[in-house]
């Protein structure tokens, strides 16, 4: 591989890795803005909505909740998985702006925050490939 063939490679996944990152960083203050101003209802898993974006199918829970103002809510969680973690009718805790109810998300460690561990994950690990090729600390 050539000069420039390395340097553009080291540039891209630097690159890449701080898209990631700042992507991280706005979805972290929008949780954390979103979370701040909502309200917790019982809400309870009325079954599951399968999508197919690869081989295996993910399945996104469904739940069912009430606000205080008494209007019924059913929202498709954003979080799925291969094999879904909750059963139909296990009841869980929901998490919903009392502004725009049904923006409401499973209040689990995951549902919430998974997308910034996974925007910031990836984002460290491009970033310090391309700072480590750039900086020789990674042989090419």
């Amino acid at each position: 591989m050539n000069r420039a063939t390395f340097v553009a490679l080291s540039l891209v996944f630097l690159g890449t890795g701080i898209a990631l990152l700042i992507a991280a960083g706005r979805q972290f203050a929008r949780r954390r803005e979103s979370i701040a101003g909502s309200a917790l209802a019982s809400g309870t898993v009325v079954g599951f909505a399968e999508r197919r974006d690869g081989l295996e199918p993910s399945y996104f829970a469904r739940v069912k909740f009430q606000t205080a103002a008494g209007h019924a809510i059913t929202f498709e969680s954003g979080a799925g998985s291969e094999r879904p973690s909750l059963k139909e009718g296990e009841p869980v805790r929901v998490r919903f702006r009392a502004d725009a109810p049904n923006d409401a998300e499973i209040d689990e460690f995951f549902s919430l925050w998974g997308l910034v561990l996974v925007l910031g994950g990836l984002g460290a690990v491009c970033t310090a490939v391309g700072a480590g090729l750039l900086l020789g600390w990674i042989p090419a």
